[in-house]
């Protein structure tokens, strides 16, 4: 009986040994492929090293010097590991862990990326797709620097993603950061007058979006899916004096122009107009209809140093009723 049990242990194992190396070796050829894949397409593409391990209880694969760039939109990606982490009864649930530097780069500027944390915990449904049903990232001790002579360090921040069952291409989305301190000469360029404190305390977000299409592998391989509805539950941002809170609705047009309304409460919002000034958010020859429009809406609120409307977003404007306010953002995911 003894030698019976010894013996179906030992086929046990052996027949999990054989899955789990199946599962390695799957997992290993699956991201070489599609690497390779990519190079075929035009890409960069490479990576010095793709090697799974963790037997027998994991399946964590090391992506060693991986480069990659998108001819179509410019942007390349580059870091010396990334870390593809899961357990071997759970495969569709895995942990992408990022190495402590990385450099994203577009035709416009490259951004240096260092970190203490940086990992994401990715849900994906089962299948070749692995679309994205959930997801949390954190990053702390974030460091970026541009070639364009501006740089951000971040405390704290997590950001988490839920997909709707009943409307799979819709995904909740929070935000939340801590210590964003700009550095690299970018305060001063945002505020030469000194009005804000050295970093933003705080910033929320909780909003939903809906895509055109699964954010899923394919996603990383040709045009991104772009947002056509979003609703924003609640953004509220804290900066020294400066206090914005937003919420609202807006489609999205396929050029990337919102068209919906945005009710705002802005706490002195000159200061927050000369920063956009600054930014370049709002260009300089609209400076001054961006500051009478302010003054009536403050007017409307009875506070002067306090906005409390309602904004239209229509026609690549922004606007109050029919006064013209500053041109909208683009909302395009390169």
């Amino acid at each position: 009986m003894m030698k019976k049990l010894i013996w179906l242990l030992l086929v046990a194992v052996a027949i999990y040994s054989g899955y789990w190396m199946i599962g390695a070796k799957g997992t290993e050829s699956a991201i070489s492929a599609w690497i390779s894949a990519r190079a075929q397409e035009g890409w960069q593409a490479e990576a010095s090293e793709v090697d799974t391990h963790g037997y027998p209880l994991r399946f964590d694969t090391d992506i060693r010097d991986l480069s990659l760039a998108d001819p179509r939109t410019g942007v390349a990606f580059s870091t010396e590991r990334l870390a593809l982490l899961s357990k071997s009864h759970a495969p569709t649930r895995f942990t992408a862990r990022l190495a402590e530097t990385a450099v994203l780069a577009s035709p416009y500027q490259r951004i240096d990326i260092g970190n203490e944390v940086a990992e994401a915990d990715l849900f994906v449904s089962p299948g070749p797709n692995l679309t994205l049903d959930h997801a949390a990232i954190r990053l702390d001790g974030l460091t970026l620097s541009s070639t364009l002579d501006w740089g951000v360090t971040l405390e704290s921040s997590e950001l988490a993603s839920q997909r709707r069952d009943a409307d799979p291409l819709t995904h909740d989305i929070t935000f939340r950061a801590n210590g964003i301190t700009p550095t690299g000469g970018l305060i001063e360029r945002l505020d030469p007058d000194g009005l804000l404190s050295d970093r933003l305390e705080v910033a929320n977000m909780a909003v939903s979006a809906t895509f055109d299409r699964d954010w899923d592998i394919h996603a990383l391989e040709g045009p991104r899916p772009q947002p056509t509805h979003i609703d924003i539950e609640s953004v509220s941002i804290t900066w020294g004096a400066l206090s914005l809170q937003t919420a609202g609705s807006f489609d999205v047009d396929a050029k990337g122009y919102p068209d919906g309304e945005i009710a705002i409460k802005a706490v002195n919002w000159r200061e927050m107009i000369e920063l956009a000034v600054g930014a370049g958010a709002i260009p300089q020859d609209l400076r001054k209809l961006a500051l009478r429009s302010g003054e009536m809406l403050a007017g409307l609120s009875g506070r002067k140093d306090t906005i409390d409307a309602t904004l239209t977003l229509k026609n690549g404007m922004i606007t109050m009723g029919f006064i013209p306010l500053s041109p909208a953002p683009r909302l395009v995911i390169r």
